[in-house]
């Protein structure tokens, strides 16, 4: 297959090491910026890999690479597969990247944090060509050309409402992806997980950036029941649109858990913040809020910790 990677942050870093050590896909790389762009011209990429395992060092020569800006400019053969690995508040120019590169049989995977992504996708190249995915891998960039491969996980895809895939496309991928190392497994009906990661990231990420603290200082009692909250306004809106959600006696300890594994990891909006970047606040509690109050649900926790993050990066409060 030839496969087009857009946007090469920590995940869309490791799926195109990843994929692109196997040797056997063509591999096109979309950057944020020219500057990453020329650095992994320079320098290919390297993958530190987990269980003392030996690094990944890729030669530049395996991708073919271009900035987003490059787009017009994009005269190659369409691919097969488009992964879009950016932050929520670039999907919308993802989608038209992925426009201007996918084969008219191709297909397109958001493998993205929040929810909506795939219908900003899907209005842009249609619907029947649009997946959706999860990631529960851990991964974090050193700098533009390094990638730390922080934890094994799974990577799961699957057809949202309205898309038409053929079982043994479907195949193809997923070979394609477990033959990286990606773990991956197709579920037919993918909102169930995207709503599960986003009950998470909602309990997690919000709380974890107001308060500066690594994720394990949630497990301390006050933090966690205010987590646990912002969890269950997420489920409760999921159940409202007849998404099936764990119980939240189940939630509880998935959420312990994760808490516990990742105790030492500082969240990516934490990071976003400490690094002067827009957060994905709206993708996340914002679209929670919104569903919610189209069916009439209370959302307190969300609205106020969206409204804290909003204000902790507004221009003019800094």
């Amino acid at each position: 297959m030839k496969i087009g990677i857009i946007g090469i942050g920590s995940i869309g870093g490791l799926i195109a090491g990843l994929i692109g050590n196997t040797k056997k896909h063509e591999l096109v790389l979309f950057t944020n910026t020219e500057m990453q762009k020329l650095e992994l011209i320079t320098n290919g990429l390297t993958i530190k890999m987990p269980l003392g395992k030996s690094d990944l060092e890729l030669n530049q020569n395996i991708f073919t690479i271009y900035s987003k800006d490059e787009l017009p400019n994009y005269n190659s053969e369409k691919c097969d597969l488009v992964l879009i690995c950016t932050k929520s508040n670039s999907t919308l120019n993802a989608a038209e990247i992925t426009k201007g590169i996918i084969s008219n049989d191709g297909y397109c995977i958001s493998i993205q944090n929040g929810i909506g992504n795939e219908n900003i996708i899907s209005s842009i190249i249609g619907f029947n060509s649009v997946l959706g995915g999860v990631i529960t891998h851990g991964a974090n960039r050193i700098n533009s050309t390094t990638i730390n491969w922080a934890g094994v996980g799974e990577l799961f895809i699957g057809c949202m409402p309205l898309t038409k895939i053929k079982n043994e496309n479907i195949q193809e991928i997923i070979n394609g992806l477990n033959d990286a190392g990606l773990n991956t497994s197709f579920i037919k009906d993918i909102r169930s997980k995207i709503w599960l990661k986003l009950a998470i990231n909602a309990a997690i990420n919000p709380l974890a950036s107001i308060c500066g603290v690594k994720n394990g200082a949630l497990l301390e009692p006050l933090l966690f029941e205010s987590a646990c909250s912002a969890m269950f306004e997420v489920l409760n809106v999921a159940r409202e649109l007849e998404i099936q959600m764990p119980d939240n006696f189940e939630m509880i300890e998935v959420l312990s858990n994760i808490l516990k594994s990742t105790n030492e990891n500082k969240c990516s909006m934490l990071q976003d913040i400490m690094n002067g970047k827009t957060t994905e606040i709206d993708s996340i509690c914002g679209e929670v809020i919104r569903k919610a109050e189209m069916h009439g649900i209370q959302t307190p926790i969300n609205s106020t910790l969206m409204a804290i993050i909003t204000g902790i990066t507004s221009p003019n409060t800094n």
